[in-house]
């Protein structure tokens, strides 16, 4: 019997010295199923991996039917390439045009002018052609002047000035004193559609708009947009190419309409700027552009509100991750709001900021009336947070934590009972 018992009592020591052993290759499962679970994520990487494949396989289809496409396009894409090679051998760099003899290459936009007729000719905005030309009946062309980031094309009475700009916008202005009619022939692969009064252009990578006055009869049929004007300014405007792309832009056309849209200005690479003046009677000149402050003054004869439209990258404006950047009208801070749409809503000077990564915003001033102001885009100081005292948690239990192994105190407990029951033997 004593026998017995010894063997029993090896035994159930040898029991409760393997289950800790054995809770721990437990454990070592519940860790390999993590491992599992890290594996279905790379699996899950790899998945990623053969859709990117996939995508890269649709790129190149979209490449081939794209390779139509620029066949089609190859005079704008062509103009763009060499353009852009020439204004590199020459040092220029930003917006602006450099004009040979009837070409003109620009960072964002290039064109050809037949000096016979006065047509803007394989109008295009980064390679990419919108229009095949642009023709104004009876325009008796004279000259064509290229002035840092605009070119004007002016008839020989002065009466139609066809106004371009280099600029994020790639914005056409055409201003008649006279009555016209003005043809957009749209390149291979351009749609367009007339939605209210203002038509809608959309090519693979280009939105774009053009409005003109209240009066001009507007008709779109096939690839042709006609314009019919009394006097007063037709103007195409491009959603900015380097600026996030929303409704935004079409409310804003629809302000030049209402002679509420004052101006747009754009700043980038070497501080070259370009100003478009919506309104004739808005006068827009930079004072000073610095790393952390641009500064224009803005006057207009007309009193009324206008919106102040500003495209800034940070080639020439300068910010990091979490700075701010304030607006300011006359030295004195005014409401920003957090919705352009807020905007056209205003009745007291406002302003609203969109500001994409560390590399671009655009901005849109609302000022309520005028004569003439001063308005600042200034880059706050970043901010130094405070130290924080980091409070000790009490510690909980992680899964890294040893847990206690299953049946041990079952085991302990019927030890306890034999070697009880032995002793007790042995005294009896």
């Amino acid at each position: 019997m004593n026998k017995i018992i010894k063997l029993i009592a090896i035994s159930l020591v040898l029991t409760m010295l393997l289950l800790p052993v054995l809770g721990e290759m437990n454990s070592g499962d519940s860790g390999g199923s993590s491992t599992d679970s890290s594996q279905s994520s790379s699996d899950s990487s790899g998945s990623s991996m053969s859709e990117t494949k996939s995508v890269d396989s649709g790129s190149k289809s979209s490449d081939s039917s794209s390779s139509d496409s620029s066949s089609k396009n190859e005079k704008a894409r062509e103009m763009y390439d060499s353009g852009s090679k020439m204004r590199e051998d020459s040092g220029m760099t930003g917006m602006g045009f450099m004009q040979r003899e009837d070409n003109n290459y620009g960072n964002y936009v290039t064109f050809s002018v037949d000096k016979t007729s006065g047509d803007v000719m394989n109008f295009g905005i980064k390679g990419t052609s919108l229009f095949d030309s642009v023709k104004i009946s009876g325009f008796d062309f004279k000259d064509s002047i290229t002035k840092g980031a605009e070119t004007k094309v002016v008839s020989k009475d002065g009466a139609i000035v066809i106004h371009i700009h280099d600029n994020p916008a790639a914005v056409m202005k055409i201003n008649a004193d006279k009555e016209a009619n003005l043809t957009f022939n749209l390149a291979s692969g351009v749609n367009a559609t007339k939605e209210e009064n203002i038509v809608k252009i959309t090519s693979r990578n280009e939105t774009a708009y053009i409005v003109s006055d209240k009066e001009a009869s507007i008709n779109v049929s096939g690839n042709r947009v006609s314009i019919d004007t009394t006097k007063g300014d037709t103007i195409f405007r491009s959603s900015p190419s380097n600026m996030p792309q929303d409704d935004m832009e079409k409310q804003f056309m629809r302000e030049m309409m209402n002679n509420r849209a004052g101006a747009e200005v754009s700043v980038g690479k070497s501080d070259n700027y370009s100003i478009v003046n919506y309104s004739d009677d808005v006068n827009v000149t930079i004072g000073s552009i610095e790393t952390d402050h641009v500064r224009m003054e803005i006057n207009s004869s007309n009193h009324s509100g206008k919106f102040i439209l500003m495209n800034i990258d940070n080639s020439s404006l300068s910010w990091k991750e979490g700075q701010k950047i304030n607006l300011y009208l006359d030295n004195k801070s005014i409401n920003e709001v957090e919705k352009e749409s807020e905007l056209y809503n205003a009745s007291e000077s406002s302003y609203w900021l969109n500001k994409t990564g560390n590399n671009r915003m655009q901005a849109m001033m609302y000022i309520k009336s005028f004569s003439t102001h001063l308005v600042d885009i200034v880059v706050a100081a970043p901010v130094t947070p405070a130290p924080t005292t980091v409070a000790t948690a009490a510690a909980t239990p992680t899964a890294a934590t040893t847990q206690k192994t299953p049946g041990f105190e079952i085991t302990l407990g019927a030890l306890g009972t034999i070697a009880a029951a032995y002793m007790m033997r042995r005294r009896g």
